[in-house]
């Protein structure tokens, strides 16, 4: 029979050996691997994306005009309408300028045909409607429009 000090001897090189083993093949899968970060550009040829991206508009209860443009500017985001690629930035300010300009949400669906973005018509009236009163808050008129409910 063993003695305990032999088993333990042994049961110690065994994982000390284990133990550096491990490690020094960790090391090296460690080192040869690297994280390289690239931009990220999505062309999307399907108005599904476009469609995701306005439900993620009206669906926020605290939707502000400036962080969406300062994360759109830097998400490098495209997307293709029709024959149309526009970055979701140059999209985020054609809505605002559109809820600016109208008066209504046909006013502002007719904005879009008007510079041949052909996508409003693959939205619901009702997602168009709810769009429309969301960037529409975000401008000065939309502003007033809020402030003559209360007085």
């Amino acid at each position: 029979m063993k003695t305990r000090k032999q088993i333990l001897a042994t049961t110690l090189s065994v994982l000390t050996t284990l133990l550096f083993t491990v490690n020094t093949s960790a090391q090296a899968n460690h080192l040869s691997t690297k994280i390289v970060d690239l931009d990220t550009v999505n062309v999307n040829y399907k108005s599904t994306a476009v469609n995701d991206f306005v439900s993620d508009i009206i669906t926020d209860k605290d939707f502000k005009y400036r962080k969406a443009l300062k994360e759109s500017k830097s998400s490098n985001k495209y997307y293709r309408l029709g024959d149309v690629e526009i970055t979701e930035a140059n999209l985020l300010k054609h809505f605002k300028k559109a809820a600016r300009k109208s008066d209504s949400a046909e006013a502002f669906a007719l904005y879009f045909k008007n510079i041949n973005l052909s996508f409003i018509a693959a939205l619901d009236q009702y997602v168009i409607e709810q769009l429309y009163n969301t960037i529409r808050q975000t401008t000065f008129n939309g502003f007033l429009d809020n402030w003559q409910k209360y007085y």
